[in-house]
This record gives structure tokens, sequence and C-alpha cells, in this order.
């Protein structure tokens, strides 16, 4: 659950007026406010967003694994591959930039000079435009990073931002990390089921940190987290810490603390336009952009029990021919949903943003509530989440009953006590029942 502020919505949504253009009938229109609710929410660290309506299939990995998290290790010469597209026939350029965070993603003191080598704004040109004659037509544009223009001198938290070059309209902003590899972790978790939570799993993450030499008083020093599959806004601070043991660091959450060990997505396989898919109750090809139904999701039954490796960006079809659709969804919630409440669709493909535009409203003709989206083909995580009155809740929908496996990151920062910031000395990747 997390509060929203309705008067913060309202003042963010008018700064982050972008020029950015509404999708009809694969033609860019006019120009519009971005149609998200808040920019910051349960799913997205402060000043994360996605704000043009044209920007889709956004990527952000190691090149080659599409399924990595977005971490490359310091003056290690590993990159990370950032790819999106525009569903714009014309070519824009685009302006990159880079800023430091602390582990709250508050903004560090360092200027950028301190934190990079080299230049210190980049640009992304041309872009490759989709194949055939399909519409939407759509532009894809990849930047990889570091690369022999530039480097990051330090560790931490980074956010990356997308602005168009000519009028500096920002496009998107994603959070990414560079580690120091400085010590080890091993990780485990412990499984509990607890009655006051409904007889829900609940997972308690143990590490072990062996500490590098040049760390002497890791009591006061040190900061160890946690995160949850990849939503790196969801980071938990460990609250049991033990330095006992000579060079190292036990450290894990208590139960109070823990983790939902059942948290529940359901999955959207988009390989196929047509009702040749099992997921597909209803095509319209000859639309622009096509029209895809969905089968119903019943709250309940829907799950999969399986967690699809992705950067929570989905595994969207790379390929220049491959299609965008509208992709209706259609939700049986098993309950009534009163006045003050609001179903939304969250997942790999809005930036897991609560967005107006994907609230679902009820449709008395079949009894379902139902939304849309325009989706490019490829293989996605979402979830509906409940919004009563101020607070989101991402787990009200849940099945109860499946044994997702859960991703997790140990992550162990020191504050530097000369420059003020927090380096990001190790981070552990690791999953509940392995």
């Amino acid at each position: 659950m997390q509060s929203l502020n309705k008067a913060a919505i309202l003042l963010i949504t008018l700064f982050f007026v972008t020029g950015c253009a509404l999708f009809q009938s694969g033609e860019t229109t006019r120009e519009s406010l971005p149609e998200v609710v808040s920019p910051e929410n349960l799913f997205t660290v402060p000043g994360q967003i996605v704000a043009s309506d044209l920007a889709r299939s956004i990527r952000l990995h190691k090149p080659g694994n599409p399924a990595s998290p977005p971490i490359v290790e310091l003056r290690n010469n590993q990159q990370l591959q950032l790819t999106f597209e525009m569903l714009e026939f014309d070519s824009r350029q685009f302006r990159v930039s880079f800023t430091h965070h602390n582990p709250d993603w508050s903004r560090s003191p360092l200027p950028p000079d301190f934190f990079m080598e080299g230049l210190q704004t980049h640009y992304i040109d041309g872009g490759r435009i989709s194949s055939g004659t399909q519409r939407p037509q759509y532009r894809q544009y990849q930047f990889r990073f570091p690369n022999d223009q530039f480097s990051f001198t330090r560790s931490g938290n980074y956010m990356l931002r997308v602005e168009v070059q000519d009028t500096g309209y920002l496009v998107f902003s994603l959070p990414f990390f560079v580690t120091e590899n400085r010590g080890s972790i091993a990780s485990s978790v412990e499984e509990l089921t607890t009655p006051r939570r409904n007889l829900r799993i609940i997972h308690q993450p143990v590490s072990r940190y062996s500490l590098p030499d040049f760390v002497d008083q890791p009591q006061f020093d040190l900061k160890f987290f946690y995160v949850q599959n990849q939503f790196w806004s969801k980071i938990r601070q460990a609250d049991e810490l033990d330095f006992s043991a000579p060079g190292e660091v036990h450290f894990e959450l208590t139960r109070n603390s823990a983790f939902i060990g059942d948290y529940e997505f359901l999955e959207l396989s988009l390989d196929e336009l047509s009702q040749n898919n099992p997921q597909v109750f209803e095509a319209a090809p000859h639309e622009v952009p096509p029209r895809v139904v969905l089968m119903d999701d019943i709250s309940g039954f829907s799950a999969t029990g399986r967690l699809i490796p992705s950067s929570r960006f989905g595994m969207p079809d790379e390929r220049l021919n491959a299609r965008y659709a509208n992709v209706v969804f259609r939700f049986e919630p098993g309950e009534e949903i009163k006045e003050d409440e609001e179903i939304y669709l969250v997942g790999d493909f809005n930036n897991w943003s609560i967005r107006s535009g994907h609230k679902l409203e009820h449709n008395p003709k079949i009894d379902r509530w139902e939304t849309s989206t325009i989706i490019k083909q490829g293989l996605y995580n979402y979830k509906y989440v409940l919004l009563d009155d101020e607070d989101i809740d991402d787990l009200f929908f849940d099945d109860l009953f499946l044994r997702t496996p859960q991703e997790y990151h140990a992550m162990v920062y020191m504050h530097d006590p000369q420059q003020f910031y927090y380096r990001l000395l190790q981070v552990n990747q690791f999953y509940s029942g392995r």
C-alpha cells in the first residue's frame, strides 16, 4: 500500500508537459499531456517516468541478455543496452544524460564531472524504421553505454534521461546501477507461513557479506538492502544485523519487514495476433492498429505460477517486422468494486505505472471490467491493482495458492565520508526455491 497525494499528482502532471502526440489510427495528430496519474508510485523509483505516449518497448539490460538486471561493474568494460521504439515514421535525434543518486533515489551531491569521465551528453540519431506494410509504423533506437566516449568513475545508483534534442522534452527516464564488486555475498531465502496475513507465504532473505579490507567500521559505514523482482522502489533495509564474526556481516529482514513470498503475476504471450493464440478471444487484424481482445482474466484463477525472466520491461519482439496491436484486457474481479475503488492495469508494457488510460471501466453488456493499450508482440508480466481512495493494493487480486518463484537482490552500500555519496560495493542476485 502506498499513499498518493492528489495535489502533488496535479502539480507533477502540469510540470511534465511533453509535446508528445496522441496515437490515433496510426498517426500522430496533436500534442497532449502524458496520461500518468503519478510518475512515482508503488513500482517505480522517484524520477522514473515514461512521459511520451509514443515511446514503447523500452528495455535496459546487458547486451545479448534481455533478462539481466540493469547493473554493470565499475571499470570492467561491461555495458548496458538501451532499446526503445517510437510510434512514428519520422526520425528524431535524442539527447541522453545521467544523474547520480543516493539509495533512496534523492540526488547525490556529485556533479557529472565527478562521476563521469569523457563526454557528459550523448546523442542517438536516425533509428531503424519498421519493415513491411503493417501499421502502425515505428522507429527503433539503440544506445550502448559506457562506451569509448565516456565511462563512469563512481559506483552507486544512476538515472538515465532521454530527451528530444530540438525541444528538450523528456521522453523517459530509467534507473540503473554501477557496482564496485568489492567483497562477496552469499544469500538464501527462509520461507514462512503467517496466519496474520491470510496464510500467505512470506520470505525472509538472509545474507552473509565478506568484508573487503578497506572497511574498518562496518556497523557505522555500511547499509544493507533487499529488492524483490527488480521493483527497485520497493527496496527494504535489512533490520537484523550481526557484526560478531570477524571479517563478516550477517544481515537479514525480520518477519515484520519480510516480503510476500507468493507474489503473483499474470502472463501475456502475444506472439500471435490472431485467434490461433490461445489467449486471444477475438481479433480484428484489418483495424489500425490491429485490435486483439484477450480471454477474460478471472481473479483467483488466471495467474501462471511462474515469473517471466525479464528486467521489468518484458520481452518484446525486437524484430522490425514484429507488429503492435491494440490489446483489450477483460477482468472479472470476483467481488463487487465499491464506488471509491478503482482497478488499474500495470505491467512490463506500461512501465508498471498507474495511468489514467489504463484504468478499467465496467462494461455492463458483458459484466466485465475493461481497458486497452498498445503493445508489441512479445512476452510480458502484468497485474491488476486496486486503488482505494489514495491507497494502491497490488495484492488484492492475487491467487494465493500458487508458488511463484521470486527474484531478489541483496545490495551493500558504503557512505563515502570525503565526497558524501553512497558507494555501491556489492550486489547479489538470488531466487527463492533454489
